[in-house]
């Protein structure tokens, strides 16, 4: 039995890119929700791509809706960590430590981006 299509594009591709969307807009609340406390976080986000930079600190994310698979990448000055998932249909994220519901990944995004740029990382006091 073939996957059901709307204007071409497979029911599960579909499913995945509404997931997807929903990551990037949660990243845009979390990172609004940490602007508050004096961050200043700014969400960038394209078809399959979407970034969160806080000074210095980047992280990308991109993204296959064709596949589910995604990488992730933070870049700072002195170090950069990149990882993969798979956006799943049920609207799970799977990290090879395995699943995470998707407000909790966006979360750790962010908090991590903070972190990163927290005066204790850099060294500042």
């Amino acid at each position: 039995m073939s996957d059901p299509t709307e204007d071409g594009v497979p029911y599960h591709t579909q499913v995945r890119l509404h997931v997807w969307e929903s990551l990037v807009s949660m990243l845009r609340v979390y990172s609004h929700a940490a602007s508050l406390n004096g961050k200043e976080l700014v969400v960038t986000g394209i078809s399959d791509e979407a970034w969160v930079k806080c000074h210095d600190c980047v992280l990308g994310l991109c993204f296959r809706p064709e596949t589910g698979e995604a990488t992730w990448r933070v870049t700072q000055p002195q170090q950069e960590t990149w990882g993969e998932f798979r956006i799943e249909e049920d609207g799970t994220l799977t990290f090879p430590a395995g699943p995470k519901p998707l407000d909790t990944a966006a979360i750790d995004w962010v908090e991590h981006v903070v972190r990163a740029t927290s005066p204790a990382t850099l060294g500042i006091s």
